[in-house]
C-alpha cells in the first residue's frame, strides 16, 4: 500500500520529462556551454544520445527534475570541471545523485587538477577521487577525440553488460546482480595510493596498505571485543594527518558517528566486536585496509547529505527513485541520514527508506527510533514508513503514537501504520482501543 499522508505525498510531487533516453549525462556551469556542446556533438556523431541544457528533453518541463531523471537513467556521467563548475551547487547534486545513483562517473578536467581542489569541498574530492580523470586542457581537439572514443567503448560495454545481465525489469530484484555490481565496484575504484594522492599530502604507511584484519591484530593482539572509545582514539592516532587533511574537526566527528553505526557499536556497553569491524572492512569477502573503507564510507555519506539535502536541485528525484537501488549502500546512508541535525533531512530520508522497501531488523529498529522524535513531521513519516514495510516489531510502539501523541496527524498516521501491517496483534490492539474509546464516549453522555 502506498504511502498515505497527503501532505507528505505532496513533497514527493514531481514533473517527469518525455521519455527520451540519454545514454550520456553532460553536467557543466553555463561558463563552460561550448566545451559541452562540442562534446555532446562529438559523442552524437558516434550514434550515442548525449544530454547537454539545450536538449529537447527539457523542454516545457520543470527542468531540476527533467535533469534527475536523466541521471537517473543515462549510462555515463560526464562532469565537466573548471573553476565555476566545481563549486555550483547544481553541478554539486548532479555529481551526488550520479555518485549514489551508481553511475559511471567520467570528471573531464579543464583547469589544472590542484586548481579545481582548491575551490572543491570535501564532498567532491571524496566522489571524484575514485575515478579517472580525463584532460582537456592541453590539446582540445584531440584530447576531445580520445575522450569520445572512452565514452563510445564504455557505452557499448554497458550495453552488452545490460543483454548478458537480461532486462532489469524481468529480475525480482530489480537491483544488480553480484557480477554487475562487482564491475562497478571495480570501475568506481582506483588503487588506494591514488585515492591518497588525490586527497591528501600526507606520505603513504604501511598503515594505509595493510588490510584491516592485520590492523586490528597490530592494534589489539587477540582481544575480539575493544570499548568503542579506545579504537576511536586509536583510529586517530595513527591517521591523525589524514583525518585532518581530508575531513577537518567537524566533518571527522560526524564520520565517527557514522562508522560508529556501520560498525555495529552495542548501543548499551558501546563495545566493538572485531567480526562487525571485520565485516565493514569486508567488500565481496575481500578484507580491505581499513583507511580506504572509511574513505569510500565518507564518499557516499557525503553524497547522500548532498542528494537529501533541503536545497538540493536533484531531492525530489533521488526520493522518487532510489528505492530501485536496493543496495546495503544505499540503505545505510538513509539510515544514516535518520539522525541527522535537520529534521527536514530526516523526514526525507524515511520516505526514501520507505520506498526500499528495507524491513531487515536494522532498518526497522532505527526507524521504531525515529517515532520518538520531537518533530511532529518525523513521527508521521516513521509511522507511515514502518506501515508501509508492515513491521510487526513496530505494532507496539505504534499503537502507543496511537493511542497518546497529541498531534492527530502523528495519531491518524499510526492507524494507518497499523491496518498496513496487519495479523493478529495488530488487529486485536485495534479492537481493543475501539471498543474502549466507544466505551468512554458512552460514560459521558
Amino acid at each position: 500500500m502506498a504511502l498515505q499522508s497527503e501532505k507528505l505525498k505532496g513533497k514527493l510531487a514531481m514533473v517527469t520529462a518525455g521519455k527520451v533516453q540519454y545514454d550520456v549525462m553532460i553536467s557543466y556551469d553555463a561558463e563552460d556551454a561550448a566545451v559541452a556542446i562540442k562534446l555532446k556533438d562529438m559523442i552524437g556523431k558516434k550514434g550515442i544520445h548525449a544530454w547537454t541544457a539545450d536538449s529537447e528533453a527539457t523542454a516545457g518541463t520543470d527542468i531540476f527534475n527533467a535533469i534527475g531523471r536523466i541521471i537517473v537513467d543515462c549510462k555515463i556521467f560526464v562532469f565537466i570541471m573548471s573553476d565555476s563548475s566545481v563549486a555550483s551547487k547544481l553541478c554539486q547534486d548532479q555529481l551526488a545523485l550520479a555518485y549514489v545513483s551508481k553511475k559511471n562517473i567520467f570528471p573531464v578536467q579543464l583547469n589544472e587538477r590542484e586548481d579545481l581542489l582548491a575551490h572543491m569541498d570535501n564532498g567532491m574530492k571524496l566522489q571524484l577521487a575514485g575515478f579517472e580523470w580525463f584532460s582537456l586542457n592541453n590539446d582540445l581537439e584531440s584530447e576531445s577525440q580520445e575522450f569520445v572514443d572512452r565514452v563510445w567503448e564504455e557505452v557499448q560495454s554497458e550495453i552488452e553488460q545490460e543483454k548478458a545481465d537480461g532486462s532489469k525489469k524481468e529480475t525480482k530484484n530489480p537491483g544488480e546482480n553480484k557480477a554487475t555490481a562487482a564491475r562497478k565496484t571495480f570501475k568506481r575504484q582506483k588503487t588506494l595510493t591514488n585515492l591518497n594522492k588525490s586527497l591528501s599530502k600526507t606520505k603513504m604507511s604501511r598503515l594505509h596498505l595493510e588490510d584491516a584484519s592485520t590492523y586490528w591484530s597490530q592494534s589489539f593482539g587477540k582481544e575480539t571485543t575493544i570499548t568503542w572509545d579506545r579504537f576511536r582514539n586509536k583510529i586517530l592516532g595513527d591517521f591523525k594527518a589524514d583525518f585532518e587533511e581530508t575531513f577537518g574537526e567537524k566533518d571527522t566527528e560526524w564520520l565517527l558517528s557514522i562508522l560508529h553505526r556501520e560498525m555495529m557499536v552495542d548501543s548499551g556497553d558501546n563495545m566493538l566486536q572485531k567480526e562487525n569491524y571485520l565485516e565493514f572492512c569486508s567488500v565481496d569477502d575481500v578484507i580491505h585496509p581499513l583507511w580506504l573503507r572509511v574513505q569510500e564510507q565518507a564518499r557516499e555519506s557525503y553524497a547522500m547529505r548532498e542528494v537529501f539535502s533541503m536545497d538540493s536541485s536533484v531531492r525530489v528525484q533521488a526520493i522518487e527513485n532510489l528505492g530501485k537501488y536496493k543496495s546495503a549502500t544505499v540503505i545505510q546512508a538513509l539510515i544514516d541520514l535518520l539522525t541527522d541535525s535537520d529534521v527536514n533531512i530526516q523526514a526525507v530520508a524515511i520516505i526514501s527508506l520507505a520506498r526500499t522497501g528495507s524491513n531487515d531488523i536494522t532498518t526497522i529498529v532505527n526507524l521504531k527510533k525515529s517515532l520518538k522524535s520531537k518533530d511532529r513531521v518525523v513521527r508521521e513519516a516513521a509511522c507511515l514508513a514502518l506501515g508501509h514495510v508492515k513491521a510487526t516489531q513496530a505494532v507496539e510502539a505504534l499503537v502507543n503514537l496511537w493511542r497518546n501523541d497529541i498531534i492527530s496527524n502523528v495519531r491518524e498516521a499510526a492507524l494507518v501504520a497499523l491496518k498496513n501491517i496487519g495479523g493478529q496483534k495488530a488487529s486485536e490492539a485495534i479492537r481493543v482501543t475501539t471498543v474502549l474509546e466507544k466505551e468512554i464516549r458512552a460514560l459521558k453522555t
